[in-house]
């Protein structure tokens, strides 16, 4: 059974990780929203569907344990939307400042998820496969919003 705990760990780790992202998006999303960038907004948008849709792929993988999939976020996402309020809240939000932190998400995103790859590899090679995947769709989110902080 601790095999299938651990497992259950991991699944839900990955789970809180996209929970994060989509957090942080509908923050990013409500700095933004009385500003002229509603471009932004349906990116933001479009990757938090994409952070649910990996949620629904990895949620069959705790249920069926008979084990509810986590909603919480992990701590060190929630510290991270405080300082994106704090930081709105002292300097204007300009579409450079909203994509630097984003980018800084997407990329505590990569290396949690390299660490669940990692943790996953001998053991859930069944998991391995769906993170990578995951992932290869992230890493493309991640150039798209450091190419348009750059493009500012």
């Amino acid at each position: 059974m601790e095999r299938a705990e651990k497992k259950i760990e991991l699944v839900n780790n990955a789970i809180e990780i996209n929970n994060d992202r989509i957090a942080g998006y509908e923050k990013a999303c409500e700095i933004i929203q009385d500003t002229d960038m509603p471009e932004l907004v349906t990116l933001f948008r479009q990757y938090q569907a994409q952070s649910e849709q990996f949620i629904a792929e990895l949620r069959p993988f705790v249920t069926a344990y008979g084990v509810n999939p986590t909603e919480g976020t992990m701590l060190s996402g929630k510290f991270f939307r405080l300082w994106m309020d704090i930081k709105s809240m002292v300097a204007p939000s300009s579409a450079k400042a909203v994509l630097q932190s984003c980018e800084k998400g997407e990329d505590e995103f990569r290396n949690a998820y390299k660490e669940l790859n990692e943790e996953a590899f001998e053991k859930y090679p069944d998991i391995v496969q769906i993170l990578q995947a995951q992932t290869a769709l992230q890493d493309g989110a991640h150039v798209h919003i450091k190419e348009l902080r750059d493009a500012q």
